[in-house]
């Protein structure tokens, strides 16, 4: 009898370490950091392969191409073009961005972007695992897009690869899209077409209007925060009309007067204001205002603060958007191990 309850307890035993050896593989396999990769080429520099392994980066985010649905029909455009090799030992997950419209249209084209992308991933010595989708569905297509994952998830389970999908904050309200899991992105929070607006990218007064629906979420989650600026032109009548990327020169009085906090007017002369009466459809696209935007540290430690209470379990990984030097180079290492812990 003594040695049958030593065998149940020794059983019994084996059992939880093997349990618990198996959550430190899964919780291993979420460790590290990760970054997306959003730009039409890819080449990394010094510092930003200096970045993935100084920070732990354990998992890159790619954007592939994007879906749209042009005059053509639906059509990938914006393809990656690879200029560089993928950083060796890390996650690579092949991302693709779906348009509202093109979405409604899946059945024409998801086969095809599933075999584009396993295409441009072998030609370039890409494996992956993961595919991941982002689509900014509206309330027209949300039924179109939770067909599509549907689907998608049961092509890619086929195949053993993992689906995943950003989940935009006024998207907690609705039902959970079948995927693997979900990136909650903290970021693109206010009307970026609305001159009034203060900063489009990451207000923490509008976050806090969705975080109540954050508990009751059922989709595992990591979660993005921002790290990116640009410079939004608008037309005379204050209508937008593009994003710079590029960082512009503002001191440059010349060109340039400030008319509020991070807002500016482009200074032009007596020829050119009677030219824009004169030729208004010739000049209707041109810049007249500009607003400089980008991500305060402050704000985006306070909306990391205020998301981590809300959510009923730890994300899964603190992903930072962009990997971009440009940007990135203003932190300091301790700024982004802020940003990550």
């Amino acid at each position: 009898m003594k040695k049958i309850k030593l065998i149940c307890l020794l059983t019994i035993a084996l059992s939880l370490l093997m349990t618990q050896s198996c959550q430190r593989k899964n919780a291993d396999s979420n460790d590290g950091n990760a970054v997306y990769y959003w730009k039409t080429t890819f080449k990394l520099n010094g510092y930003e392969r200096d970045f993935l392994e100084k920070h732990h980066v354990t998992k890159m985010y790619v954007k592939f191409f994007d879906v749209a649905d042009e005059w053509e029909g639906v059509v990938p455009v914006g393809t990656l073009i690879f200029l560089d090799s993928m950083p060796q030992n890390l996650e690579i997950v092949p991302t693709v961005f779906i348009t509202s419209d093109a979405i409604k249209k899946y059945d024409r084209f998801m086969e095809k972007m599933f075999n584009r992308l396993v295409t441009m991933a072998e030609t370039n010595n890409v494996e992956f695992h993961e595919i991941q989708i982002d689509c900014d569905w509206t309330e027209e297509s949300k039924d179109a897009y939770f067909a599509f994952m549907k689907e998608f998830r049961a092509l890619l389970k086929k195949h053993d690869i993992t689906l995943s999908t950003t989940i935009r904050l006024f998207q907690l309200d609705y039902e959970v899209p079948a995927a693997d899991y979900g990136v909650l992105m903290c970021y693109n929070t206010g009307e970026i077409d609305d001159w009034e607006t203060s900063n489009s990218i990451l207000d923490p007064t509008v976050v806090k209007m969705y975080l109540p629906k954050l508990k009751g979420y059922k989709l595992p989650l990591s979660v993005a925060f921002p790290q990116f600026s640009w410079d939004i032109a608008f037309n005379k009548h204050k209508n937008m009309l593009h994003i710079n990327y590029n960082k512009m020169d503002f001191s440059d009085k010349s060109r340039f007067k400030k008319v509020e906090n991070n807002k500016y007017e482009v200074i032009c002369d007596k020829k050119e204001m009677d030219d824009e009466e004169d030729y208004f459809d010739d000049t209707y696209w041109n810049a007249r205002y500009f607003r400089h935007e980008e991500v305060r540290l402050n704000d985006l430690l306070e909306v990391k603060d205020n998301v981590l209470e809300n959510m009923s379990q730890k994300p899964i990984q603190v992903i930072i958007y962009q990997l971009d030097s440009a940007n990135l180079s203003n932190l300091s290492d301790h700024d982004v191990e802020k940003i990550y812990r």
